[in-house]
């Protein structure tokens, strides 16, 4: 297994292209992180497990995707609204003017030095915006009303009580607490994405609030910081001091993230030995996936306690119970999975996880199966790294950072 330190690696190139209606947020965001998740290999998903890893990372940690860059674009979003909000009560020039506040913003961090930040890349071009990437955060927060959706805010603030004076903020689509935007806001922005003492206390209520009994709530609330740089978070002290629920989901993680990555190793193994085959390459080819399997395999000792006692089973049913979709075949696969990691032999050398492997990606891919598509094999290419799932964790850290730096300014001068 290959350990990330900050950011995932490739497993193999990819392109796709998705297009979809401006109709439901949810769907949106859902195939905006499935876009961004193509460009984050460690989630490429050949063997169709995204649902398991979903289930993972919502229940560790909900409301978080891995669009995120910092928390405090949880008040930036909100603030580009209301403010829009004080100049018309016209839903389409008020969702413009938002817009256009949002890619000022851009504009602002790049001024100030921010150094990640959504749209550094694109400017004021980019096509995701803020607000998009994190309203499924500020719904699951209660920043905005649960029930609001993106595309439906401008007319529901417009069709709200009078537009409020400048400096009050009595938008009920919005929460009532939100702390109030700075003067001049966006032109005038100058803490970046650094939260005050007053808007990190803020955000850790709502979480705290809204994500009680959760792994995000443990870290955000507790009196240790993340640790910057460890890859995942079963290997962080504020995540391996949680109990109850939350320590159950880390194991799951855990156990899961390193099964997985034997299997997606092996996938990639058994692509090598057929592209060797069909296409008579030398035996470069098969290197680079051998040597990820001994990386792996050198592994298992550690994990063979972790798997020993871990209720594959009722992770299946806890996950299921989340997600219905979640079918049999999938569930099946998972288990294939857990036993060929647990077995006495080598993975390169399980005959039966070695058809199961193949026959899962067939059931997924279908005719775009590199196991049938011979133009899909020459495509392809033995990855040097084969990322392990860290569910969201890069992002979830940097939010939880941030927080953690915001309290720490208590009662230091413009804290």
């Amino acid at each position: 297994m290959i350990h990330p330190t900050d950011r995932s690696e490739s497993t193999n190139p990819m392109t796709s292209l998705i297009s979809w209606l401006d109709a439901s947020t949810e769907e949106n965001s859902k195939m905006r992180e499935l876009v961004k998740l193509f460009g984050t290999p460690e989630t490429t998903d050949d063997l169709g497990m995204g649902q398991l890893r979903d289930a993972i990372s919502n229940s560790l940690f909900p409301g978080t995707s891995v669009l995120h860059l910092g928390a405090r674009y949880m008040l930036l979003v909100p603030w580009a609204y209301q403010t829009a909000h004080r100049s018309t009560r016209n839903p389409d020039d008020l969702r413009k003017r938002s817009e256009e506040s949002e890619r000022q913003l851009i504009g602002r961090l790049k001024e100030i030095g921010e150094e990640s930040y959504i749209g550094r890349d694109a400017g004021r071009n980019v096509m995701q915006l803020p607000s998009a990437a994190y309203w499924t955060a500020l719904r699951t927060y209660g920043i905005v009303s649960p029930d609001t959706d993106r595309s439906a805010v401008a007319q529901l603030m417009c069709a709200d009580a009078p537009a409020p004076e400048d400096g009050e903020n009595s938008y009920s689509v919005w929460n009532q607490t939100l702390p109030k935007p700075p003067a001049g806001f966006p032109q005038t922005e100058d803490r970046g994405l650094t939260l005050s003492h007053e808007e990190a206390r803020w955000l850790q209520e709502r979480i705290l609030t809204t994500c009680a009994g959760t792994m995000l709530a443990h870290v955000v609330g507790s009196d240790v910081s993340p640790t910057p740089g460890l890859w995942a978070p079963w290997l962080d002290p504020a995540c391996r001091s949680a109990e109850g629920d939350p320590a159950q989901w880390l194991k799951n993680a855990e156990a899961f993230s390193f099964i997985h990555n034997g299997a997606t190793i092996l996938y990639q193994h058994l692509l090598a030995e057929l592209s060797a085959s069909v296409f008579t390459a030398g035996a470069d080819t098969l290197e680079p996936t051998q040597e990820l399997l001994a990386a792996w395999e050198d592994q298992r000792d550690s994990k063979r306690d972790l798997l020993a006692g871990w209720d594959v089973d009722g992770f299946i049913d806890r996950a299921t119970a989340l997600n219905r979709g979640i079918n049999s075949n999938t569930a099946g696969f998972a288990r294939a999975m857990a036993e060929a990691a647990t077995s006495p032999g080598k993975l390169i050398d399980n005959t039966d996880f070695r058809a199961a492997v193949e026959t899962r990606e067939k059931l997924m891919k279908k005719s775009n199966s590199r196991f049938r598509n011979e133009r899909r094999l020459r495509a392809w290419q033995p990855p040097a790294r084969v990322a392990a799932l860290t569910f969201r964790w890069t992002q979830v850290r940097r939010n939880a950072l941030d927080i953690h730096a915001g309290l720490a300014l208590e009662g230091q001068l413009n804290a």
